[in-house]
């Protein structure tokens, strides 16, 4: 059992650029990129089921579109024409076949079905991995769109317009009706920009970071810890009553508000209880003018998912305990080359020893943590 080292995977996906060759005014990331298709694939599934009035898996849809490229961490970004390419194409393929096993095979068993599915089926030819596909083409033609508009290199411009013609002959409703809501350039476009400027929202000011971060490789990541929480506490721990994709979907989206407020200390923020209450409804007020850029049929799910990411009920709970643990790891990441990072991860450590006995916390206190931080002394 290796669920250490499976985590390890989640973190290092920061590490593997995307479209560096091109010098892109945003530098990007396979957690970013995972992030935003993520929060895009929330948004598709709403709109499949609610706009064309078709059943589909969102959890399945969702956790696909979050760990689909979790097989980068040992393949790098390859770029596109080289993986059509005939002479290599099937050895990439089968490759990263073989590694997305690999990953699934650091998880505990009673986890590795579900995971099986999320990573080595992601992109398969049912309708789930068609959109999964779909959406991955999607940021990256977002991502080419919010490029041009810098012009910072004539290849986004070209690569912008052919990605869009790609996705319009995929012929997907869903896809096709976001194209065109895009393309008005109001409400629903606003909301995606939030969504893709997550990641020029920087954390951890003020402290000196070996490792960068932002809100987008942040919420990947405690999109992944929640995601392996509720697994592992469904599978091995017998909760049945964890709605999973609402875990999940809250995950994602809950530091979504930050794309207009920005990342405040969180000492600061908890300085005393009128602070706290302040920023609690300024957060609230601030989501909520978010929703209401969307067409209405979104405004249920995502005042759920954004406003009440960490209510009281048992999945917002969830929510704060991945977030609290990715601090954690940050901490622990960065302690030995910055000794405020020690105070910063003992601090953590007893918030969350002293705060939660959920059996998720246990098993990451117990086991994960052990390997992670044996692995940075030793690293």
């Amino acid at each position: 059992m290796k669920n250490g080292k499976f985590t390890s995977t989640i973190i290092r996906m920061q590490y593997v650029p995307r479209w560096s060759e091109y010098a892109p005014r945003f530098e990007d990331n396979a957690a970013s990129h995972s992030f935003r298709c993520a929060a895009l694939s929330i948004l598709i599934g709403i709109i499949e089921e609610k706009a064309f009035k078709q059943p589909v898996d969102k959890l399945s849809l969702l956790a696909r579109c979050l760990w689909a490229d979790l097989k980068n961490t040992g393949t790098g970004s390859i770029k596109h024409v080289t993986k059509k390419e005939s002479l290599v194409m099937d050895h990439i393929r089968d490759y990263e076949t073989e590694l997305s096993k690999e990953i699934v095979s650091y998880l505990s068993k009673s986890l590795q079905p579900h995971v099986y599915d999320y990573i080595v089926n992601a992109q398969d030819h049912t309708p789930v991995g068609r959109l999964v596909d779909a959406i991955d083409t999607l940021d990256a033609f977002l991502y080419c769109h919010r490029e041009s508009l810098c012009d910072t290199n004539p290849f986004f411009h070209t690569k912008h317009q052919e990605l869009k013609q790609q996705l319009l002959n995929a012929e997907l409703p869903a896809i096709g009706w976001f194209l065109k809501e895009y393309d008005k350039q109001e409400g629903f476009y606003e909301f995606i920009q939030y969504i893709m400027n997550l990641d020029t929202v920087k954390r951890w000011n003020g402290n000196y970071n070996l490792v960068p971060d932002n809100d987008a490789t942040h919420s990947f990541r405690v999109a992944s810890l929640a995601l392996f929480n509720g697994l592992l506490e469904i599978e091995r721990f017998g909760n049945k009553s964890i709605d999973l994709y609402k875990l999940l979907a809250r995950a994602v989206l809950h530091d979504l508000p930050e794309a207009l407020s920005g990342d405040v200390v969180t000492n600061f923020k908890h300085n005393n209880a009128d602070i706290k209450r302040a920023f609690e409804q300024y957060e609230r007020e601030t989501a909520q003018l978010m929703i209401d850029k969307l067409p209405a049929f979104f405004h249920q799910d995502l005042t759920d998912f954004i406003v009440h990411s960490k209510t009281g009920d048992y999945e917002g709970e969830m929510v704060d305990v991945a977030d609290k643990l990715d601090a954690l790891i940050k901490a622990s990441l960065e302690m030995r080359n910055n000794p405020h990072y020690a105070d910063t991860y003992y601090n953590q450590l007893v918030k969350i020893q002293h705060r939660y006995e959920n059996p998720c916390v246990i098993f990451f206190l117990a086991y994960i943590l052990h390997d992670l931080t044996y692995s940075n002394l030793i690293g």
